[in-house]
């Protein structure tokens, strides 16, 4: 017995050419932008079975399972993927990510300089500044009156010291106006503000002094005074917590 293909001219509807639609649903599942060509090519074979062309029926039949099967394919390996970097996060989120926070939280070394202007750990070394360079809320152990002050050692508050900046005073001339209007200047905010932060008046005998630039200060870029509370003695934290150490003194 021989087998023969059927005839050309087969009535249509009597040919059956699978058109593989659990593949096209599962490529929608996992992969819909393979899954319409997959879609249109069923299409395709359906019409061409319709209208008893077998040849091109079979042929985008097998396109389409082609290209379902594939969808498939590639939406099943995605999914495996993003599966395994999320475990991967989770797992490396548990074991590492205290660890990161905490460096996250860790104070840097260029932001170091700015703790000593806040109540920070004893245990830090002063750093050295120009008195010009001096900072509000800086403290400090003042240093002899009878020598130069050349440079101050800036201690975090929480040490003993008995020198502390309330107010810093920017001067906006071009030029040098002299020694008479800068103190005037200075000396216009400091009042007021010593006022503020001890809530006692201001006479020429409170322990409030001043640092201002002079002409050479003014050449080298110095175009700020410095207002600063003298303590009786070194105590830790506020002055304004120990009024006992703000009693009138020495004139400033």
């Amino acid at each position: 017995m021989s087998a023969s293909p059927p005839p050309a001219d087969v009535a249509p509807g009597t040919l059956q050419v699978p058109v593989h639609r659990g593949w096209i649903v599962a490529s929608m599942v996992f992969f819909w932008p393979l899954a319409i060509p997959a879609v249109l090519a069923a299409n395709r074979a359906a019409r061409a079975l319709g209208a008893g062309d077998g040849t091109t029926a079979e042929a985008e039949a097998h396109t389409a399972r082609g290209l379902a099967r594939v969808g498939v394919l590639v939406g099943a390996v995605t999914t495996a993927l993003g599966l395994a970097t999320y475990v991967t996060l989770a797992v490396l989120g548990v074991r590492y990510g205290p660890e990161l926070l905490g460096l996250a939280d860790a104070p840097t070394a260029t932001a170091a300089p700015d703790s000593y202007r806040t109540a920070a750990a004893p245990v830090r070394e002063a750093i050295k500044v120009e008195p010009l360079e001096l900072e509000t809320g800086d403290c400090f152990m003042a240093p002899d009156w009878d020598s130069e002050w050349a440079m101050i050692d800036v201690i975090p508050c929480s040490r003993a010291h008995d020198g502390l900046v309330i107010d810093v005073t920017e001067h906006l001339y071009d030029e040098f106006p002299g020694t008479t209007a800068i103190e005037d200047d200075v000396w216009y905010e400091c009042w007021p503000r010593y006022e503020d932060y001890t809530g006692m008046p201001a006479a020429s005998d409170s322990p409030v002094w001043t640092f201002q630039p002079d002409a050479e200060d003014w050449r080298a870029g110095g175009r700020t005074s410095v207002c600063f509370v003298e303590a009786l003695y070194p105590v830790e934290g506020e002055f304004s917590a120990h009024p006992q150490v703000l009693a009138k003194g020495a004139t400033s």
